[in-house]
């Protein structure tokens, strides 16, 4: 370009007409070369010289126009750009670059009809449908771009722009069929268009052909390796294809092209605890740890996996350190609660929690979870004051109730136990748990027996499928001396929970009351097996002692 520019201004003199049109054309090619080399100042100084000597001249305001838009002057541009267009209203230059203007301005209207004005004088000038449709499509309008940029593709069929926003757009509208084959359309025009090649692969993972989506991206990634957009797809395949080793492998990639981005290390991390692999796990967490220390939710992640790890008291350290304002300590104070249990450190459990109490007196949750530990501990009236605590922060709190409830049922208190329930019941006559509770009470009490099994099967509704509720029905069936009928109901629950004390003990009880002895040392041997508490194990003992003397008898 310099060179051509170069040989008119050598030559210019010699060929010009007349002295003005020399000057005009001398200054607009010197405009040009200032232009061509980024000197928009000294080019708009020429150009205006060039207009002075040729002041009717459309394409001279068309470069002015051009000029003022490069340095941000859009005021001038426009104005420069519309005196253009006046002169000359078929100037395709000056319309195209007054819509572009119009555009950046976000004037979507002035835009369009710019580009409309265009496309009635140039009917088939594919440029300004590509600019009005993509006005449509910023607005919105689907149907009305649609139809342009099949306009498009009419006058010239391998428009690659056309086609691959007749692509997106069905595929917007669902129709991915319709979508799928201009995107194979434009692939065989140009193999290795990346954002084509992205939009169909992301068009076979929603209708669930992963294998052809899997090789499409494989194809960009052999184009642009550095894609981290299709390497995170690529892992997050792998990842519902539990194939979790290759789903690393990705954010590895990933992690190389973006070294500050430590979220991945976190995926990786939990991608380990998936496999198993808690080592590798916890370093993740913490490698990430270092430089976020006080990210809580990566904190958890480390304390669930030192958990799995088997290391108790290092997953009571780093839960222990989520700090009571945070959004995850609820949870995390759950998670110690279960700690504590698991590690037998009752005694210090209730010494950490009652510390938060100092800080959050407001949160009922610590008052429930000291009252789990004084429960394993076997400190039932110290339970049952942390949950009336609890209960006076949230009185409406039927769980807390509940819990109230069986806290005193424990301690021996079953009438204040029932007092619990009935109140629950008060503001919700078909709770399950407290129905359940009632009529079982009722049972093991040999009253009221019909309401009992009303209760029980009312609860029933609610909760078809709970095993403790099923044993409860069996129970009453069983007091009522129905023992076929209490057998089918507590066997199904045996099925539901076969690691239940009481219900094994109680299929005990009815095989002794049928006379089956050897099934019921059966299963008055599996309930030892499994209660822990020790008066219930000498009773169940005693019923072991008893058959085994009836049977020396009738031997």
């Amino acid at each position: 370009m310099k060179k051509i520019i170069s040989v008119f201004l050598v030559i210019l003199p010699l060929i010009a007409n007349s002295a003005e049109l020399s000057s005009s054309i001398y200054h607009y090619l010197k405009g040009l070369d200032r232009a061509e080399r980024g000197l928009y100042r000294e080019a708009i100084a020429e150009i205006e010289n060039a207009l002075k000597f040729d002041p009717s001249s459309s394409v001279l305001r068309t470069e002015l126009g051009n000029l003022y838009m490069r340095i941000g002057e859009l005021a001038k541009a426009e104005e420069l750009l519309k005196d253009a267009l006046a002169i000359n209203p078929k100037n395709r230059m000056a319309l195209l670059l007054l819509g572009g203007l119009y555009s950046v301005k976000r004037d979507s209207q002035s835009a369009k009809k710019i580009y409309e004005q265009c496309i009635q004088t140039f009917e088939d000038d594919t440029e300004c449908y590509v600019h009005l449709a993509s006005i449509l499509l910023s607005e919105g309008k689907f149907l009305e771009a649609k139809s342009i940029y099949e306009k498009i593709a009419q006058y010239d069929p391998d428009n690659i722009i056309a086609l691959y926003y007749l692509g997106r757009i069905l595929a917007e509208m669902k129709d991915y069929k319709s979508a799928k084959s201009y995107f194979l359309r434009l692939l065989e025009i140009r193999p290795n268009f990346e954002m084509a090649l992205f939009d169909l692969a992301t068009l076979y993972e929603i209708e669930g052909e992963t294998s052809k989506a899997k090789e499409l991206y494989e194809r960009i990634l052999l184009i642009n390796p550095s894609n981290r957009i299709v390497r995170n797809r690529m892992a997050n395949i792998y990842v519902r294809e539990k194939e979790y080793e290759k789903a690393i492998f990705e954010y590895e990639q990933i992690y190389q092209i973006d070294r500050k981005d430590l979220s991945l290390r976190v995926k990786i991390g939990l991608l380990y605890m998936e496999m198993g692999r808690f080592d590798d796990a916890i370093r993740e967490f913490n490698l990430f740890l270092a430089s976020n220390p006080k990210n809580h939710t990566v904190r958890m992640y480390l304390g669930h996996a030192l958990r799995e790890k088997g290391l108790l008291k290092n997953a009571i350290d780093e839960f222990s350190k989520i700090p009571p304002d945070a959004d995850e300590f609820l949870i995390a104070l759950r998670n110690l609660t279960i700690l504590f249990i698991r590690a037998e450190l009752l005694d210090e459990g209730i010494e950490k929690l009652k510390t938060y109490l100092e800080k959050a007196k407001e949160k009922k949750e610590i008052y429930v979870l000291l009252s789990l530990l004084y429960e394993e501990k076997t400190d039932y009236n110290s339970g049952i004051k942390m949950l009336q605590e609890a209960l006076k922060l949230d009185p409406k709190s039927l769980d807390t109730l509940y819990s109230l409830g069986m806290l005193y049922e424990k301690s021996g208190n079953t009438d204040e136990a029932l007092n619990c329930m009935q109140k629950i019941l008060s503001e919700d006559p078909e709770h399950p748990d407290a129905l359940n509770f009632i009529g079982y009470t009722f049972a093991e009490r040999n009253i009221n027996l019909d309401e009992a099994e009303a209760m029980i099967k009312k609860a029933l509704l609610k909760k078809p499928d709970a095993g403790y509720i099923i044993d409860s029905l069996g129970w009453v069936y069983f007091k009522k001396g129905l023992l076929q009928e209490a057998l089918e109901q507590i066997l199904k629950a045996h099925e539901l929970l076969p690691d239940d004390p009481t219900i094994c003990e109680h299929l005990g009880d009815i095989y002794t009351a049928m006379g089956k002895y050897d099934k019921a040392i059966e299963f008055f041997e599996k309930s030892l097996s499994f209660e822990k508490r020790e008066e219930k194990r000498k009773e169940v003992e005693r019923k072991i002692k008893e058959i085994k003397n009836k049977m020396e008898k009738g031997s």
